[in-house]
């Protein structure tokens, strides 16, 4: 708009009240006059009251717009965020629920589609009743599962157990009814994309599903154990605690077969292992050395296990992930392995490595997109041959 010049501006000046309101707020908002200057040239009291309401309408206005951008600034980085991997799905769900973000803009925005958007509102995390020792256990093959907290324990347990559901190769003995819920609730989670929350670090928490393994003709009654990583590493650095042993309830000291399993996380130890507390080696060297105490422990096991869990971390082009996970645990945990060779030539016991994966895994981890019947399979086939 072409400026006033100062004799049009001191003509519209003096006669100020004859010029419409909404005129004078516009050349008052563009520069051209000052309120000061309208009242000294007698602005009445009525267009004065009018021009501050529109000046105040324009204030709202412009906050409004600032709050508006400030807040497509603050979705849009929220966006990003999701399609980099970086929040978990139960922010998207807080995020859905407060209307901070809407439907809408997570469709349009990110990668998230409509099948996918009707999950991450349904989404929703039980209480694990992991309590399980009231009962002794029964005959059959234990299965024990040792790692660190965060190693994956329970999310390999649930794939184990959601591929025997989905293949019908398991029946459930009730006398371990607790250790059955358990293993339902995590099973029908992890059907959902839901990974198991962790197992509470508690002797009490140290949980066991007694089943049985029906396969190739053949039923082997198998009875798996697990403990979280907390209380596995409290047990390892104080073998001294009568009530935290890692022989929680006399489970590994009975006479049953046994099969060990530990889960090694690659990704934990490829990031540095920068935690408080051991490393998953010297955890492990540490049980070991326990299980001597034990006679019955690993004369009566027959295979130990090393899994590399989280093998959809291992760098790509790999393409025999077991043969990578062997070189990888040898190579990484020489004193574990070494430690495990001497106890293999005086028990006998076998010794296997296998990499396992419980699938795809989406927003930064937290959520199962595609579950993987490969790993547990491998496992059950093992299991089968060694019980």
């Amino acid at each position: 708009m072409k400026r006033l010049s100062p004799i049009q501006k001191e003509t519209m000046l003096k006669r100020i009240n004859d010029i419409p309101t909404p005129s004078i707020h516009k050349y008052i908002s563009s520069g051209e006059f000052t309120l000061e200057e309208c009242l000294e040239n007698g602005l009445d009291s009525l267009k004065h009251e009018e021009i501050n309401l529109l000046q105040l309408e324009d204030e709202i206005k412009i906050k409004a717009a600032e709050e508006a951008n400030k807040k497509e600034e603050e979705d849009q980085e929220f966006y990003d965020k999701i399609n980099n991997e970086e929040v978990i799905i139960q922010e998207i769900q807080k995020a859905l629920i407060s209307g901070r973000v809407t439907e809408e803009g997570l469709l349009n925005n990110t990668l998230i589609d409509a099948a996918l958007l009707k999950k991450i509102k349904n989404y929703t995390k039980q209480v694990h009743p992991s309590e399980n020792n009231k009962v002794a256990l029964i005959a059959g093959t234990d299965i024990f599962f040792f790692g660190k907290s965060g190693s994956g324990k329970s999310c390999v347990l649930a794939s184990i157990f959601n591929f025997a559901e989905d293949k019908g190769l398991f029946i459930d003995n009730l006398i371990s009814i607790n250790g059955i819920n358990y293993k339902n609730v995590i099973v029908r989670e992890m059907q959902h994309g839901i990974l198991p929350q962790a197992t509470p670090a508690t002797k009490d928490a140290v949980t066991y599903i007694t089943t049985e393994l029906h396969k190739d003709g053949e039923v082997n009654p198998l009875n798996f154990i697990e403990m979280s990583g907390e209380f596995f590493s409290q047990a390892a650095q104080d073998p001294g605690n009568p009530g935290e042993t890692i022989d929680a309830h006399g489970y590994l000291s009975n006479s049953n077969r046994k099969l060990l399993f530990f889960i090694v996380d690659y990704k934990m130890y490829e990031e540095g292992e920068l935690t408080s507390g051991n490393t998953q080696a010297q955890d492990f060297n540490l049980i070991l050395s326990q299980l001597d105490i034990y006679k019955k422990a690993l004369q009566n096991t027959y295979c130990v296990y090393i899994i590399v869990n989280k093998s959809d971390k291992f760098p790509e082009g790999v393409s025999d992930k077991n043969a990578f996970a062997q070189d990888f645990f040898i190579e990484n945990f020489q004193g574990v392995y070494k430690n495990l060779k001497v106890k293999q030539e005086k028990h006998g016991f076998a010794l296997k490595c296998l990499h396992f994966s419980i699938g795809e895994l989406i927003f930064a981890n937290s959520y199962l997109k595609a579950i993987n019947y490969e790993c547990p399979k491998s496992i059950l086939d093992s299991i089968s041959k060694q019980a």
